[in-house]
C-alpha cells in the first residue's frame, strides 16, 4: 500500500529528529575515526614507483612541489603548464634529483583539444597516465570587486571545466588498466567561502562536489582500484599574489600560510593511503562539520564577527 504524502513527510521529519539526537555520538565517532586515520598515515605500504603521473599547473608553486614529491616516489612525471619555461624548470629540478623520466608540455588546461593532444604525447613519450593531478588554477581576479565577465569565464574554465576534460580523457584509460588515481586540488574556500571571491569559491565548491560524485560513480561501477582524492588547503606560500595580499591584510593571523613542500608531502601520503579528502590543516574538517550544526544565519554572523576587519582591509587594498 502506497504511503500518503503526509506519512512520507512525517517519516522524513522523524529521520531528521533521529539524526539530530544522535549528532553528538556521531561527532565523537567521527573524531575518533579522524585520530585513528592520522595515526595510520605513516603505516602505508603502497608503492607508486614506475607509474606515470600527469601534474597540471606544474610549472611553479604547489604543482611543482607535487611533481617533485611524486618523482621522489619513483613516478615518471608529465609536467603540464601554460608557461613552458616554468615547466622546463620543474623538469630540470626533477632530472637533477631523481632517476625517473620526465617531460615538460605547454598546454592550456581549459582547452579540450590541447589536453587531447597532451594525452597522445604523454602516451608516446612516457606511457599511460595512472596518476592525474588536477592542480592548474587561477586564484585571484584582477578586480574582485567588479570583475570583468571574461576573467570570470576564464576562471571557471581553468578551475572547474578543465576537471571534466581531464576526467573524460584519462579516466577511460585507467579503467582499461584497472588502476588509477585522480587528485583534484580544491580549497578550504569551497566549504568555508569568503566575500568578494564568489567566482573562485564557486569553482572550488564545484571541484569538491565533482570529486564526491565521481567517487560514487566509481563505487557504483565497482572500480575498486581507481581512487579519487580531493585536497582542500588553506592559503599556500607558493603563490606570490597570495603572499603579497597577505602582507597587506595579514589573513595569516587566522592560520599561517602553508608551505608548498609540506602540502605536497601530505598530498602524496594521501595518495599512498588511498584517502578520499584531505583538509590542510586537518582541524578544518572538524570546524566545517561543527559550523554546519548551526543555522546558516548564525554561521554568517560568526564569520563576519571574526573577519570583518580583514574584509574591510581587503576592500581597500584591492581595486
Amino acid at each position: 500500500m502506497a504511503l500518503s504524502n503526509t506519512q512520507i513527510r512525517l517519516r522524513a521529519f522523524l529521520a531528521v529528529l533521529l539524526l539530530l539526537f544522535s549528532s553528538p555520538l556521531l561527532l565523537l565517532i567521527a573524531l575518533i575515526y579522524q585520530i585513528c586515520q592520522i595515526s595510520l598515515r605513516s603505516m602505508s605500504t603502497k608503492s607508486i614507483k614506475g607509474e606515470v603521473a600527469l601534474v597540471t599547473g606544474a610549472g611553479h608553486g604547489l604543482g611543482r612541489a607535487i611533481a617533485l614529491e611524486l618523482a621522489k616516489q619513483g613516478c615518471h612525471i608529465a609536467i603540464a603548464d601554460i608557461n613552458l619555461e616554468g615547466a622546463e624548470e620543474t623538469r630540470r629540478q626533477i632530472n637533477e634529483a631523481f632517476p625517473v623520466r620526465s617531460k615538460a608540455y605547454k598546454v592550456n588546461a581549459a582547452n579540450y583539444s590541447e589536453l587531447s593532444e597532451l594525452k597522445s604525447n604523454i602516451l608516446k613519450d612516457l606511457g599511460p597516465v595512472t596518476i592525474l593531478i588536477n592542480n592548474a588554477a587561477i586564484l585571484l581576479l584582477d578586480n574582485p570587486m567588479d570583475p570583468d565577465p571574461k576573467d570570470i569565464q576564464r576562471m571557471i574554465d581553468v578551475n572547474f571545466s578543465s576537471h571534466f576534460w581531464t576526467k573524460k580523457l584519462f579516466l577511460p584509460q585507467m579503467k582499461e588498466l584497472n588502476k588509477g588515481h585522480i587528485v583534484s586540488i580544491s580549497s578550504c574556500s569551497s566549504i568555508l567561502p569568503f566575500p568578494y571571491n564568489s567566482a573562485y569559491c564557486s569553482t572550488k565548491f564545484g571541484v569538491t562536489d565533482h570529486m564526491r560524485a565521481l567517487r560514487l560513480d566509481l563505487a557504483f561501477e565497482k572500480q575498486q582500484n581507481i581512487h579519487v582524492l580531493t585536497v582542500l588547503p588553506w592559503f599556500l606560500q607558493t603563490n606570490k599574489e597570495v603572499c603579497d595580499l597577505n602582507e597587506m591584510i595579514n589573513f595569516s593571523d587566522f592560520y599561517p600560510l602553508i608551505r608548498g613542500d609540506s602540502a605536497a608531502r601530505r598530498i602524496v601520503k594521501g595518495i599512498l593511503n588511498n584517502e578520499r579528502e584531505i583538509f590542510l590543516p586537518d582541524f578544518v574538517s572538524l570546524l566545517y562539520r561543527l559550523l554546519h550544526l548551526f543555522p546558516l544565519s548564525c554561521q554568517e554572523k560568526v564569520f563576519l564577527l571574526l573577519a570583518r576587519r580583514k574584509i574591510e582591509m581587503m576592500v581597500k587594498v584591492r581595486p
